[in-house]
């Protein structure tokens, strides 16, 4: 019985041990991202609202002398409302790609239709 008895605590060392090390990688990797997170904001505000200074204006003067439309800054990522549309299109082609052969014959024999 002694032997059992040691193998449990040898294994409830290493659990703890093993729980330990689990917790401070998480909390390194949560102080990690708060610092970036940190640097990110600084760097934003140090570069200040996009779009600003002696380059805009010329852009401006140029476009309305040229008789161009000035689009107006969006104040929030542009990428953002489009990654769902961008994301969706991307399935649509890769799924219509599986579907048809490139030389449009029905013998398929590509990876993609083998392995389904």
């Amino acid at each position: 019985m002694d032997a059992a008895a040691e193998s449990v605590r040898k294994f409830r060392t290493e659990l703890a041990a093993a729980v330990g090390r689990g917790q401070r990688a998480r909390a390194e990797a949560h102080h990690r991202a708060v610092d970036f997170q940190r640097t990110t904001e600084d760097l934003a505000e140090q570069r200040g609202a996009p779009g600003d200074g002696d380059q805009r204006a010329a852009a401006l003067e140029h476009r309305n002398r040229m008789g161009l439309a000035v689009p107006e800054l969006a104040e929030a990522n542009p990428r953002a409302e489009g990654d769902a549309d961008d994301s969706e299109k991307s399935q649509a082609a890769r799924k219509s790609q599986e579907q048809t052969p490139s030389d449009g014959s029905d013998l398929d024999f590509s990876q993609a239709q083998i392995m389904r």
